[in-house]
């Protein structure tokens, strides 16, 4: 085989990530005889101007949920709509046949709203800037 040229991006055009994409699916298809990955994504419209000002993104894939970005506004927090969004996630996650949830956030964004919501802590690891760290965590989604 040649040597492969590499290019470092911080950039990638939406060509690129889908040949990564597709090539992993492939091969996880020839693996496991799987291949389900689906977006999950529940979008928050401001109520005057439709516009989309937050919402969760994830997937679900193999009996899993990822949830990878989840934003709300600091008008919108603290009336129960974060706990609405991520129940309608872990219910859809359900309907879709996963059992379990992965996450993680930062220390100084939400650990203490995924715990009250029966997420377990699975990993902790100190991230800039210091004194912080990121926190995994999971869930049973039968529970």
């Amino acid at each position: 085989m040649d040597a492969a040229n590499i290019t470092l991006t911080d950039a990638p055009d939406a060509e690129a990530l889908g040949a990564i994409r597709q090539g992993l699916d492939q091969f996880n298809l020839a693996a496991c005889g799987v291949s389900d990955q689906r977006p999950l994504v529940l979008l928050v419209h401001d109520p005057v101007t439709q516009k989309v000002v937050g919402g969760l993104n994830g997937r679900t894939s193999r009996g899993m949920l990822f949830i990878d970005v989840f934003f709300l506004p600091a008008s919108m927090r603290g009336h129960g709509l974060g706990s609405t969004l991520l129940r309608m996630a872990e219910e859809e996650g359900l309907r879709r046949g996963c059992r379990t949830g992965i996450l993680y956030t930062n220390s100084f964004q939400a650990p203490e709203f995924y715990r009250k919501h029966g997420w377990r802590e699975f990993g902790n690891f100190p991230s800039d800037p210091p004194g912080t760290s990121r926190i995994f965590f999971c869930k049973d989604l039968g529970n």
